[in-house]
């Protein structure tokens, strides 16, 4: 069957932070370079501050009826403005929300999320909404451009961290489903994996550091980790150059909560241990709109203070965070930061605030000294790691001049391994899925994150089994709750490797059987019910002509790609089964 040919290939990054998409007519795609005449928009800055960005912040802005109001810097200026004339109780503002899905034990359907006054909205509503307010801009912008497309006629392309389990990455999909993206024309690309593919085919002029030579130049045989540093997330893989575009992952991509929201996170905790807790909360809630252009201002200051910076920083802060401290406290924010014994930190010029550099620099350390960490654990004690001469920086928080700096001293002055920054790095994941969408096949194999397994009864055996597991079927003991493993954590699979299970029906014209799947980080697991196991969905496979006897099922586990497939036949007649895998519960 001749595989459907697309009008254009899009791709939506729904970041942490900020979010964006990138496009290529497929009349303008070449295979020798599939990174010519993508396209990313340039109308997001649309904000009070103009802030440079090819991306935008990922706030939804929804009114008293659900229905979409506005999306990035619009929703937060929007909103900021419904704050400040009381006027915001009734609207839904929802900002930073998809690190909900980093720890997805459970997720569900009808998880909710808690909007910033309070009120829950259905999770599955508001990640749809957002896609739904990206491919609109999509839609807006090609239509400016003469160019009418439907949906249908488009090859979609989601990215997730590569971090992230099947469950997020299903509901994710199930968002997209809900935002009028047809299923079939989906595909979920990796962060890391689609950067990789994407920096592949840049000329040296486009990295930052380097050398004479660019990341393409990297012969066959080289290993090198992608480093993904996003708003929320590190994502770290490490990948072997096997063939000219082609690449395997050869260590499992590992990582953890230390994206650039860290960053602010610990800004935040800063001013509120100065002013107090519920000071600056009461800022945060009651003067909402400084609140925004405060964090904005932070995050110029985030790009640009850098390991050797000197000069104090300037950061200006809002008269109404002074007003809140004298309303609450009777005290100006002044006398606060003397009475904390940070006045040795920060200084006072006019309207600005002056921060020494290092006090900015150690904001920044509590979440670089986790991610080096985490790089020399896999660097210095696996054997993959060891074989890396090159790393490659990608995602926006690798636009940080501390971060660069921090990583290049570390491993390249230390170690001398070779560090790449692409220009642009916030956007090449985006513009990496592009390519992925249309070279999927360039991804030869992936290393498996977790061991899967489905839950299965078997006959009691005493010499094996917990006792505690027994229970009578029809006069039979058997075992509940086995985790039958059928596939390891840190196995290699091909793309479309399929790995073949038998089971069986239990009775009489039984019509269907339904398997439950749980994947399990412990190295060995016996029961599903056992720490660190956790269900992924259930496999319902139709049984064609049910009969008397019982009948062997074959299912076929496809892995290799970035979701797992199924498929199902009856074993003896080889007669095709109906099967779906639903991750949501």
């Amino acid at each position: 069957m001749a595989e459907k040919k697309f009008f254009l290939t899009a791709a939506i990054d729904f970041g942490t932070t900020y979010s964006g998409y990138a496009f290529q007519l497929t009349s303008d795609y070449e295979p020798k370079d599939p990174t010519k005449k993508i396209l990313c928009p340039q109308s997001w800055n649309e904000g009070t501050t103009k802030l440079t960005s090819m991306k935008t912040p990922t706030c939804l802005l929804l009114d008293r009826n659900k229905d979409i109001d506005s999306f990035g810097y619009v929703a937060e200026d929007k909103y900021a403005e419904l704050c400040m004339d009381g006027d915001n109780k009734s609207w839904y503002f929802f900002r930073r929300f998809k690190m909900e899905l980093h720890d997805t034990k459970g997720l569900k359907k009808t998880t909710m999320l808690t909007d910033e006054t309070g009120k829950q909205l259905q999770a599955l509503t508001v990640f749809s909404k957002s896609i739904e307010c990206l491919t609109q801009h999509l839609f807006q912008m090609l239509a400016d451009q003469k160019i009418n497309v439907n949906k249908s006629a488009i090859k979609w392309v989601l990215t997730v961290p590569a971090i992230w389990d099947d469950t997020a990455k299903g509901f994710m999909k199930k968002a997209a489903k809900w935002a009028g993206i047809p299923k079939e024309n989906l595909t979920i690309a990796l962060e890391p994996e689609a950067a990789s593919l994407f920096c592949q085919y840049l000329p040296v002029e486009r990295f930052n550091m380097g050398g004479k030579s660019g990341f393409g130049d990297a012969k066959p045989g080289t290993t090198y980790m992608i480093l993904d540093l996003g708003g929320g997330t590190a994502d770290i893989t490490v990948h072997e150059k096997i063939s000219t575009g082609k690449l395997k992952e050869v260590h499992r991509a590992s990582g953890g909560p230390w994206g650039g929201t860290a960053v602010d996170g610990a800004f935040i905790q800063l001013l509120s241990q100065t002013v107090g807790g519920p000071v600056f909360k009461a800022f945060m809630n009651d003067h909402r709109y400084d609140y925004i252009e405060l964090m904005r201002e932070f995050e110029m200051v985030k790009r640009n203070v850098s390991a050797d910076t000197k000069d104090l920083v300037k950061i200006k802060l809002p008269v109404s965070l002074n007003e809140t401290c004298i309303a609450m406290v009777k005290k100006d924010f002044l006398t606060l930061v003397k009475q904390a014994k940070k006045d040795k930190q920060i200084s006072f010029a006019g309207d600005k605030s002056k921060f020494d550099p290092e006090v900015i620099r150690n904001l920044f350390r509590k979440v670089t000294d986790k991610i080096v960490a985490h790089m020399k654990k896999i660097l210095d004690d696996t054997p993959q790691g060891k074989k890396v001469s090159l790393i490659l920086m990608v995602g926006g928080f690798s636009e940080s001049a501390f971060v660069q700096d921090v990583i290049k001293k570390e491993f390249h002055e230390k170690k001398g391994r070779k560090v790449l920054i692409p220009r642009d790095a916030g956007i090449c994941v985006v513009q990496g899925a592009v390519v992925y969408g249309k070279q999927p096949g360039n991804i030869a194999s992936r290393i498996l994150k977790v061991t899967y397994g489905a839950k299965l009864s078997l006959p009691f055996n005493p010499k094996i089994h917990d006792k505690k597991k027994k229970y009578d079927c029809d006069g039979t003991e058997r075992c509940a709750d086995i985790f039958g493993e059928f596939i390891h954590a840190d196995t290699e699979v091909q793309a479309d490797q399929v790995l073949n299970e038998t089971y069986h029906t239990v009775r009489p014209y039984q019509g269907d059987t339904t398997l439950v799947i749980y994947t399990s980080n412990q190295n060995r697991t016996n029961y599903v019910d056992e720490s660190g196991c956790t269900k992924l969905g259930e496999l319902v496979v139709k049984i064609p002509n049910p009969s008397e006897e019982i009948r062997d099922i074959a299912v076929e586990y496809i892995f290799g790609d970035t979701e797992l497939h199924v498929r199902a036949f009856e074993a003896k007649d080889k007669i095709p089964c109906k099967a779906s895998l639903k991750l949501l519960a």
